[in-house]
Protein backbone atom coordinates (compact mmCIF):
# COMPACT_ATOMS: atom_id res chain seq x y z
CA UNK A 1 0.00 0.00 0.00
CA UNK A 2 3.26 2.54 0.35
CA UNK A 3 5.32 1.62 -2.29
CA UNK A 4 7.02 4.35 -4.25
CA UNK A 5 6.24 5.98 -7.30
CA UNK A 6 8.80 6.43 -9.92
CA UNK A 7 9.10 9.94 -11.69
CA UNK A 8 7.09 12.03 -8.78
CA UNK A 9 7.73 15.80 -10.04
CA UNK A 10 8.57 17.69 -6.72
CA UNK A 11 5.79 20.97 -6.24
CA UNK A 12 3.25 22.60 -4.11
CA UNK A 13 0.04 23.69 -5.19
CA UNK A 14 -1.56 26.22 -3.25
CA UNK A 15 -5.40 26.68 -4.22
CA UNK A 16 -8.22 28.73 -3.25
CA UNK A 17 -10.81 26.18 -2.90
CA UNK A 18 -14.19 27.74 -4.46
CA UNK A 19 -16.14 27.57 -0.73
CA UNK A 20 -19.87 28.74 -0.85
CA UNK A 21 -22.69 28.72 1.29
CA UNK A 22 -25.35 25.93 0.62
CA UNK A 23 -28.97 26.09 1.76
CA UNK A 24 -30.31 23.00 2.70
CA UNK A 25 -33.48 24.41 3.93
CA UNK A 26 -35.37 27.11 5.07
CA UNK A 27 -33.06 28.62 7.74
CA UNK A 28 -29.46 26.26 7.66
CA UNK A 29 -26.73 26.96 5.42
CA UNK A 30 -23.31 24.72 4.88
CA UNK A 31 -20.17 25.58 3.52
CA UNK A 32 -19.76 23.35 -0.26
CA UNK A 33 -16.35 23.10 -0.88
CA UNK A 34 -16.29 22.81 -4.93
CA UNK A 35 -12.88 20.61 -6.06
CA UNK A 36 -11.97 19.72 -9.99
CA UNK A 37 -9.66 16.60 -8.85
CA UNK A 38 -7.40 16.80 -11.76
CA UNK A 39 -5.59 20.02 -9.52
CA UNK A 40 -4.75 17.73 -7.17
CA UNK A 41 -0.60 17.43 -7.42
CA UNK A 42 1.47 14.32 -7.14
CA UNK A 43 2.85 14.83 -3.39
CA UNK A 44 2.68 17.76 -0.83
CA UNK A 45 5.81 17.93 1.31
CA UNK A 46 4.96 16.95 5.26
CA UNK A 47 7.06 19.96 6.67
CA UNK A 48 4.79 22.23 4.83
CA UNK A 49 2.39 21.31 7.95
CA UNK A 50 4.43 19.47 10.20
CA UNK A 51 7.26 20.06 12.49
CA UNK A 52 8.46 16.29 13.84
CA UNK A 53 7.61 12.83 13.50
CA UNK A 54 7.14 10.08 16.05
CA UNK A 55 7.28 6.59 15.27
CA UNK A 56 6.32 3.87 18.23
CA UNK A 57 7.16 0.48 17.25
CA UNK A 58 4.22 -2.42 18.77
CA UNK A 59 6.08 -4.97 19.98
CA UNK A 60 6.90 -8.32 18.07
CA UNK A 61 7.68 -11.29 19.31
CA UNK A 62 6.64 -14.96 18.38
CA UNK A 63 3.83 -15.01 20.93
CA UNK A 64 2.24 -11.89 20.70
CA UNK A 65 2.11 -11.47 16.24
CA UNK A 66 -0.83 -8.83 15.04
CA UNK A 67 -2.97 -10.78 12.30
CA UNK A 68 -5.63 -9.00 10.93
CA UNK A 69 -6.21 -5.31 12.31
CA UNK A 70 -9.96 -3.92 12.35
CA UNK A 71 -8.28 -0.88 14.43
CA UNK A 72 -5.96 0.93 16.48
CA UNK A 73 -7.00 2.80 19.01
CA UNK A 74 -4.65 5.49 21.04
CA UNK A 75 -6.00 6.58 24.69
CA UNK A 76 -4.10 8.49 27.81
CA UNK A 77 -2.41 5.16 29.23
CA UNK A 78 -2.51 2.23 26.20
CA UNK A 79 -2.42 1.91 22.33
CA UNK A 80 -5.10 -1.27 21.75
CA UNK A 81 -5.64 -3.02 18.65
CA UNK A 82 -8.33 -5.27 17.87
CA UNK A 83 -7.05 -8.26 15.78
CA UNK A 84 -10.00 -10.13 13.80
CA UNK A 85 -7.85 -13.16 12.84
CA UNK A 86 -7.14 -13.74 16.29
CA UNK A 87 -10.32 -12.72 18.27
CA UNK A 88 -8.19 -10.76 20.50
CA UNK A 89 -7.89 -7.44 21.67
CA UNK A 90 -3.95 -6.44 22.00
CA UNK A 91 -3.05 -3.71 24.38
CA UNK A 92 0.62 -2.40 24.51
CA UNK A 93 1.77 1.20 26.73
CA UNK A 94 3.34 4.25 24.65
CA UNK A 95 5.99 2.97 23.98
CA UNK A 96 4.58 -0.04 21.93
CA UNK A 97 5.58 -2.65 24.91
CA UNK A 98 3.31 -4.81 25.12
CA UNK A 99 1.16 -4.90 28.09
CA UNK A 100 -2.10 -7.28 27.41
CA UNK A 101 -4.87 -8.99 25.56
CA UNK A 102 -7.80 -9.67 26.16
CA UNK A 103 -8.31 -13.48 24.78
CA UNK A 104 -11.90 -15.09 25.94
CA UNK A 105 -12.95 -16.42 22.96
CA UNK A 106 -14.80 -18.83 24.50
CA UNK A 107 -17.75 -20.82 25.53
CA UNK A 108 -17.64 -20.07 29.43
CA UNK A 109 -19.70 -17.53 31.58
CA UNK A 110 -16.94 -14.73 30.82
CA UNK A 111 -16.17 -15.34 27.48
CA UNK A 112 -17.30 -14.56 23.69
CA UNK A 113 -17.38 -16.12 20.88
CA UNK A 114 -17.33 -13.82 18.33
CA UNK A 115 -16.28 -10.85 19.03
CA UNK A 116 -17.85 -7.21 17.51
CA UNK A 117 -17.17 -3.23 18.35
CA UNK A 118 -15.37 -2.93 21.37
CA UNK A 119 -15.67 0.39 23.10
CA UNK A 120 -12.89 1.63 25.94
CA UNK A 121 -14.49 3.93 28.47
CA UNK A 122 -12.94 7.41 28.82
CA UNK A 123 -11.01 6.74 32.10
CA UNK A 124 -9.68 3.44 30.81
CA UNK A 125 -10.86 1.52 33.41
CA UNK A 126 -13.66 -0.71 31.41
CA UNK A 127 -13.82 -2.60 28.03
CA UNK A 128 -16.76 -3.03 26.21
CA UNK A 129 -16.88 -5.84 23.26
CA UNK A 130 -20.38 -7.02 21.65
CA UNK A 131 -20.51 -10.33 20.87
CA UNK A 132 -21.70 -11.43 18.13
CA UNK A 133 -23.32 -14.69 18.49
CA UNK A 134 -27.06 -16.37 18.49
CA UNK A 135 -28.24 -13.27 21.11
CA UNK A 136 -25.93 -10.27 20.48
CA UNK A 137 -24.04 -9.57 24.46
CA UNK A 138 -22.52 -6.48 25.24
CA UNK A 139 -19.88 -7.68 27.81
CA UNK A 140 -18.57 -5.63 29.91
CA UNK A 141 -14.07 -5.92 31.15
CA UNK A 142 -12.26 -4.29 34.20
CA UNK A 143 -9.24 -3.07 32.18
CA UNK A 144 -6.34 -4.50 31.66
CA UNK A 145 -7.41 -7.44 34.39
CA UNK A 146 -10.23 -8.35 32.05
CA UNK A 147 -12.38 -9.66 35.00
CA UNK A 148 -16.20 -9.71 33.53
CA UNK A 149 -18.23 -7.07 35.36
CA UNK A 150 -21.61 -6.99 33.31
CA UNK A 151 -23.59 -9.29 30.54
CA UNK A 152 -26.38 -7.52 29.04
CA UNK A 153 -28.50 -8.31 26.14
CA UNK A 154 -27.40 -6.21 23.23
CA UNK A 155 -29.37 -5.32 19.79
CA UNK A 156 -28.34 -7.42 16.40
CA UNK A 157 -27.20 -4.98 14.23
CA UNK A 158 -25.16 -5.93 10.71
CA UNK A 159 -23.08 -2.84 10.80
CA UNK A 160 -18.87 -1.85 8.97
CA UNK A 161 -17.97 1.19 11.48
CA UNK A 162 -18.89 2.17 15.28
CA UNK A 163 -18.38 4.48 17.88
CA UNK A 164 -19.76 5.15 21.45
CA UNK A 165 -20.39 8.42 22.49
CA UNK A 166 -21.97 11.10 24.76
CA UNK A 167 -24.27 7.88 25.85
CA UNK A 168 -25.34 6.53 22.37
CA UNK A 169 -24.15 3.81 20.33
CA UNK A 170 -23.27 4.93 16.30
CA UNK A 171 -23.24 2.10 14.01
CA UNK A 172 -22.87 2.61 10.05
CA UNK A 173 -24.20 0.25 8.39
CA UNK A 174 -22.84 0.93 4.21
CA UNK A 175 -26.17 -0.63 3.57
CA UNK A 176 -26.28 -3.67 4.73
CA UNK A 177 -30.12 -5.11 5.84
CA UNK A 178 -30.95 -4.76 8.89
CA UNK A 179 -34.47 -5.27 10.81
CA UNK A 180 -35.13 -2.41 13.49
CA UNK A 181 -38.67 -1.87 15.13
CA UNK A 182 -40.04 -4.66 12.89
CA UNK A 183 -38.87 -3.24 9.36
CA UNK A 184 -36.38 -3.70 6.91
CA UNK A 185 -33.88 -0.97 6.64
CA UNK A 186 -30.62 -0.57 4.99
CA UNK A 187 -30.09 2.61 6.54
CA UNK A 188 -27.09 4.38 6.62
CA UNK A 189 -27.08 5.24 10.37
CA UNK A 190 -28.38 2.85 13.37
CA UNK A 191 -28.65 4.53 17.11
CA UNK A 192 -28.79 2.72 20.31
CA UNK A 193 -29.15 4.49 23.87
CA UNK A 194 -26.70 2.93 25.92
CA UNK A 195 -29.71 3.89 28.81
CA UNK A 196 -32.23 1.65 27.22
CA UNK A 197 -30.48 -0.69 24.35
CA UNK A 198 -34.16 -1.44 23.32
CA UNK A 199 -34.80 1.98 21.86
CA UNK A 200 -33.15 2.39 18.31
CA UNK A 201 -33.43 5.57 15.71
CA UNK A 202 -32.58 5.06 12.03
CA UNK A 203 -31.20 7.96 9.88
CA UNK A 204 -31.13 8.06 6.29
CA UNK A 205 -33.33 5.49 5.83
CA UNK A 206 -33.39 3.72 2.51
CA UNK A 207 -34.33 -0.13 0.92
CA UNK A 208 -32.35 -1.27 -1.65
CA UNK A 209 -31.68 -5.26 -2.82
CA UNK A 210 -28.35 -6.44 -1.17
CA UNK A 211 -28.39 -10.20 -1.83
CA UNK A 212 -26.98 -10.54 1.09
CA UNK A 213 -24.03 -8.89 -0.49
CA UNK A 214 -21.73 -5.54 0.35
CA UNK A 215 -18.70 -3.80 -0.11
CA UNK A 216 -17.34 -0.89 1.24
CA UNK A 217 -15.17 2.07 -0.17
CA UNK A 218 -13.51 3.60 2.81
CA UNK A 219 -12.92 1.83 6.85
CA UNK A 220 -13.96 4.48 8.87
CA UNK A 221 -17.20 6.15 8.67
CA UNK A 222 -16.89 8.37 12.35
CA UNK A 223 -13.74 10.86 13.46
CA UNK A 224 -13.94 12.66 16.84
CA UNK A 225 -12.25 16.28 16.80
CA UNK A 226 -10.85 17.99 19.65
CA UNK A 227 -14.36 19.84 20.66
CA UNK A 228 -15.12 16.24 21.16
CA UNK A 229 -18.02 16.47 18.28
CA UNK A 230 -19.24 13.34 16.22
CA UNK A 231 -19.08 13.24 12.72
CA UNK A 232 -20.18 11.04 9.97
CA UNK A 233 -19.46 9.95 6.63
CA UNK A 234 -22.33 8.23 4.66
CA UNK A 235 -21.33 6.22 1.34
CA UNK A 236 -22.81 7.86 -1.73
CA UNK A 237 -23.47 11.29 0.12
CA UNK A 238 -21.02 14.31 -0.23
CA UNK A 239 -21.80 15.53 2.81
CA UNK A 240 -20.48 15.43 5.99
CA UNK A 241 -22.90 15.38 9.48
CA UNK A 242 -22.48 16.42 12.63
CA UNK A 243 -23.97 13.64 15.49
CA UNK A 244 -25.53 15.42 18.54
CA UNK A 245 -27.59 12.71 20.55
CA UNK A 246 -30.24 11.01 17.19
CA UNK A 247 -29.80 13.87 15.20
CA UNK A 248 -27.47 14.40 12.79
CA UNK A 249 -26.68 18.13 11.25
CA UNK A 250 -24.67 19.32 7.46
CA UNK A 251 -21.54 20.92 8.02
CA UNK A 252 -19.59 20.47 4.71
CA UNK A 253 -20.50 19.73 1.04
CA UNK A 254 -17.96 18.72 -1.69
CA UNK A 255 -19.23 19.64 -4.92
CA UNK A 256 -16.84 17.65 -7.75
CA UNK A 257 -18.87 19.48 -10.80
CA UNK A 258 -18.94 17.11 -13.75
CA UNK A 259 -16.05 14.91 -11.89
CA UNK A 260 -18.22 13.57 -9.65
CA UNK A 261 -19.91 9.89 -9.81
CA UNK A 262 -23.85 10.22 -9.45
CA UNK A 263 -24.80 9.27 -6.44
CA UNK A 264 -28.33 8.17 -7.11
CA UNK A 265 -26.30 4.54 -7.86
CA UNK A 266 -26.84 4.53 -3.88
CA UNK A 267 -30.48 3.72 -4.19
CA UNK A 268 -29.71 0.97 -6.68
CA UNK A 269 -29.24 -2.87 -6.15
CA UNK A 270 -25.89 -3.73 -4.51
CA UNK A 271 -24.72 -5.61 -7.51
CA UNK A 272 -25.16 -2.92 -9.74
CA UNK A 273 -23.73 -0.28 -7.67
CA UNK A 274 -20.83 -2.72 -7.22
CA UNK A 275 -20.54 -2.92 -11.24
CA UNK A 276 -21.18 0.47 -11.61
CA UNK A 277 -18.22 2.02 -9.42
CA UNK A 278 -15.51 -0.94 -10.84
CA UNK A 279 -16.31 0.25 -14.60
CA UNK A 280 -16.35 3.95 -13.65
CA UNK A 281 -13.29 5.79 -14.97
CA UNK A 282 -12.30 10.17 -15.06
CA UNK A 283 -14.85 10.63 -11.92
CA UNK A 284 -14.38 11.33 -8.23
CA UNK A 285 -16.41 9.62 -5.41
CA UNK A 286 -16.65 8.88 -2.24
CA UNK A 287 -15.60 11.62 -0.30
CA UNK A 288 -14.38 11.03 3.71
CA UNK A 289 -13.87 13.72 6.17
CA UNK A 290 -10.52 12.62 8.29
CA UNK A 291 -10.40 15.34 10.81
CA UNK A 292 -11.96 18.79 11.79
CA UNK A 293 -10.29 20.19 14.29
CA UNK A 294 -10.05 23.88 15.35
CA UNK A 295 -6.84 24.54 13.61
CA UNK A 296 -7.19 22.03 10.45
CA UNK A 297 -10.06 19.73 8.21
CA UNK A 298 -9.10 17.15 5.92
CA UNK A 299 -11.10 14.89 4.00
CA UNK A 300 -9.69 12.16 1.08
CA UNK A 301 -11.61 10.99 -1.63
CA UNK A 302 -11.32 8.80 -4.61
CA UNK A 303 -10.55 9.83 -8.41
CA UNK A 304 -9.58 6.75 -10.41
CA UNK A 305 -8.66 7.41 -13.68
CA UNK A 306 -8.53 4.07 -15.78
CA UNK A 307 -10.73 2.18 -18.35
CA UNK A 308 -9.98 -1.54 -16.66
CA UNK A 309 -12.80 -3.14 -14.76
CA UNK A 310 -11.72 -3.03 -11.03
CA UNK A 311 -12.01 -1.59 -7.26
CA UNK A 312 -10.09 1.15 -6.06
CA UNK A 313 -6.35 0.96 -5.45
CA UNK A 314 -3.88 3.98 -3.93
CA UNK A 315 -2.87 5.56 -7.11
CA UNK A 316 -7.00 6.72 -6.90
CA UNK A 317 -6.35 7.91 -3.66
CA UNK A 318 -6.67 11.87 -3.12
CA UNK A 319 -6.38 14.20 -0.26
CA UNK A 320 -7.56 18.15 0.26
CA UNK A 321 -5.94 19.61 3.68
CA UNK A 322 -7.17 22.97 4.53
CA UNK A 323 -4.89 24.59 7.73
CA UNK A 324 -7.39 26.70 9.44
CA UNK A 325 -4.76 29.29 11.08
CA UNK A 326 -3.49 30.52 7.72
CA UNK A 327 -6.13 29.64 4.89
CA UNK A 328 -3.57 27.24 3.01
CA UNK A 329 -5.42 24.82 1.05
CA UNK A 330 -3.29 21.19 -0.15
CA UNK A 331 -4.99 19.29 -2.85
CA UNK A 332 -2.91 16.15 -3.17
CA UNK A 333 -2.34 12.73 -4.13
CA UNK A 334 -0.05 11.61 -0.88
CA UNK A 335 2.08 13.84 1.79
CA UNK A 336 6.18 13.48 1.22
CA UNK A 337 8.03 12.78 4.29
CA UNK A 338 10.88 14.75 4.09
CA UNK A 339 11.37 15.65 7.58
CA UNK A 340 12.39 11.59 8.83
CA UNK A 341 13.91 9.08 6.89
CA UNK A 342 10.82 6.82 7.22
CA UNK A 343 8.15 6.43 6.54
CA UNK A 344 8.39 7.54 2.38
CA UNK A 345 4.58 8.96 2.82
CA UNK A 346 2.04 10.02 5.35
CA UNK A 347 -1.59 9.40 4.99
CA UNK A 348 -3.89 11.62 6.78
CA UNK A 349 -7.02 9.21 6.55
CA UNK A 350 -8.85 6.23 7.25
CA UNK A 351 -9.55 4.65 4.13
CA UNK A 352 -6.58 1.53 4.54
CA UNK A 353 -7.38 0.79 8.22
CA UNK A 354 -9.90 2.09 11.12
CA UNK A 355 -8.08 4.42 13.32
CA UNK A 356 -8.62 8.53 14.71
CA UNK A 357 -5.94 10.49 12.01
CA UNK A 358 -5.40 12.62 15.30
CA UNK A 359 -4.37 12.21 18.92
CA UNK A 360 -3.51 15.19 21.26
CA UNK A 361 -1.58 17.34 19.37
CA UNK A 362 -0.68 14.95 16.75
CA UNK A 363 -1.73 13.66 13.19
CA UNK A 364 -1.69 9.89 13.28
CA UNK A 365 -0.94 6.95 10.54
CA UNK A 366 -0.61 3.31 11.07
CA UNK A 367 1.96 2.13 9.12
CA UNK A 368 1.63 -1.92 8.26
CA UNK A 369 4.78 -3.50 7.13
CA UNK A 370 3.68 -6.36 5.12
CA UNK A 371 1.74 -3.63 3.15
CA UNK A 372 4.40 -0.91 2.72
CA UNK A 373 7.05 -3.05 1.57
CA UNK A 374 7.09 -4.74 -2.40
CA UNK A 375 7.52 -8.54 -0.69
CA UNK A 376 7.72 -10.41 1.76
CA UNK A 377 11.73 -10.68 2.00
CA UNK A 378 12.17 -6.89 1.25
CA UNK A 379 13.59 -5.33 5.04
CA UNK A 380 15.02 -1.89 6.41
CA UNK A 381 16.95 -0.39 9.19
CA UNK A 382 15.67 2.96 10.93
CA UNK A 383 17.33 4.76 13.44
CA UNK A 384 15.57 4.35 16.87
CA UNK A 385 13.73 1.43 15.81
CA UNK A 386 16.17 -1.27 14.46
CA UNK A 387 15.43 -3.37 11.48
CA UNK A 388 11.85 -3.46 10.07
CA UNK A 389 10.45 -6.49 7.93
CA UNK A 390 7.20 -7.31 6.24
CA UNK A 391 6.27 -9.56 8.87
CA UNK A 392 6.66 -7.05 11.77
CA UNK A 393 3.59 -5.39 13.90
CA UNK A 394 2.41 -2.32 13.24
CA UNK A 395 4.40 1.29 13.74
CA UNK A 396 2.12 4.04 15.26
CA UNK A 397 3.11 7.26 12.91
CA UNK A 398 2.86 10.94 15.00
CA UNK A 399 3.07 13.65 13.07
CA UNK A 400 3.73 17.17 15.42
CA UNK A 401 1.87 20.09 13.24
CA UNK A 402 3.48 23.70 13.12
CA UNK A 403 2.28 25.73 15.63
CA UNK A 404 1.91 28.50 12.66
Amino acid sequence: MYKNFIGIFSFILFISSCDEKKKVNNDEFIESISLNPHEAVEFVNLSEIADSIKCIRLQTDSNDVLGRIREIVIRQKYIYAMDMSQQMIFVFDKEGKFVAKLNKRGQGPDEYTVIGPFFIDDNEKYMEIVDYAGKCTLLKYSNISFDLVDKIPFPDIKFNQFRRHNGFYYFATQQQNNTINGKKTNAGLIIVNDKNEDEYKVLFDKKIETGNHGYSPFSESFTINDRNELFLTLMYDNTFYRLDGEKAYPIFSVDFGKYGINNKMGLEPVEKQSKYIKNVNGLASFPVLNINNSDIMSFSYYFKQSEEERMYREEDFRQYIKMKKSNKVYHTKKMKNDITDFPNHIYINNFFNAHEVWYENYLVDIIFPDRYFSDDTSKIYVEGLGEITAYDDPIVVLIKLKEN
